[in-house]
């Protein structure tokens, strides 16, 4: 089956294609999957999302600014 998976988690949208999928070109997302995957998209559009960190200090000094 080329069921699409999308997890949700605190930080991150977390997309399981199958490679059978991507081969074929036939995936499968239910509402649900295509609501989250649009609200990740509209966070990226939006610029609610940060850069790359080299390190865990680097990243706490971001959020320590914000």
């Amino acid at each position: 089956m080329n069921q699409v998976t999308v997890t949700k988690t605190k930080d991150y949208l977390v997309l399981k294609i199958p490679l059978q999928a991507v081969r074929e070109r036939k995936i499968f997302l239910s509402d649900n999957q295509r609501h989250a995957i649009a609200e990740g998209l509209r966070a990226i559009k939006e610029g609610r999302v940060s850069k790359p960190y080299k390190n865990a200090k680097e990243a706490i000094a971001f959020l320590r600014s914000l």
